[in-house]
């Protein structure tokens, strides 16, 4: 917990700083107690930094495995108790641990599209996924839907990405609500129900040109 304060601390206050322009609104809704899963849309690496770093509780991040392979950033993962996830394979055991996360009514982060846009797509939101909905329903757990602008440019130099540029980067904080589970549906198109509705609320707090699927 030292190591993640810390960490989240120097992330905060000297490295996002030096890197972008930010500006956070609503960070205050965010729920301090209770299972919490944050959703969030996803334009690059750093999303889950500018996200974590304003929010007053401990988070359990669930990240590609291939990030504890690299340096610096796989120091952190490991430090700051990240989920690893194999990207493209239903991975059991990240999803049993983030359910047991959520049942000592702790907060998760995670990214229902799975993925970002590469270039030469736009940034913009891609299809979601259900595992975050598959989660929500199973343990429940509230949902607060973040929307984050701008990220796409830091670390991409295929965006336009150079050090001495620091680009304007938003975060912005939803309301945290309790998923609400269709009468009659079969399993599968409940999970889809429930995931197009958090991505619905994440595009709401999105600009027209970053809703993408959900415009």
């Amino acid at each position: 917990m030292v190591v993640y304060r810390f960490a989240r601390a120097v992330i905060r206050w000297v490295l996002l700083p030096a890197q972008m322009r930010l500006r956070v609104v609503g960070a205050e809704r965010c729920p301090q107690t209770g299972a919490l899963i944050i959703v969030s849309n996803h334009l690059g690496l750093v999303d889950p930094l500018v996200i974590a770093c304003h929010v007053r509780r401990p988070i359990r991040i669930l990240a590609k495995v291939e990030i504890f392979r690299w340096p610096v950033l796989g120091w952190l993962a490991r430090w700051c108790r990240i989920v690893p996830v194999r990207r493209g394979e239903s991975d059991r055991v990240a999803m049993r641990t983030l359910a047991a996360v959520l049942a000592e009514g702790q907060c998760i982060m995670l990214m229902p599209e799975g993925t970002y846009p590469k270039v030469p797509l736009p940034p913009e939101m891609l299809p979601v996924k259900t595992g975050a909905a598959f989660l929500a329903l199973h343990t429940r757990a509230c949902v607060l839907p973040v929307g984050v602008t701008g990220t796409q440019q830091v670390w991409s130099a295929r965006r336009g990405w150079r050090f001495w540029r620091r680009p304007r980067v938003t975060v912005t904080f939803g309301t945290a609500y309790q998923p609400e589970v269709p009468v009659g549906l079969p399993a599968k198109q409940t999970y889809q129900f429930v995931a197009d509705d958090m991505a619905r609320r994440i595009a709401a707090l999105l600009p027209d040109a970053y809703r993408g699927h959900y415009a």
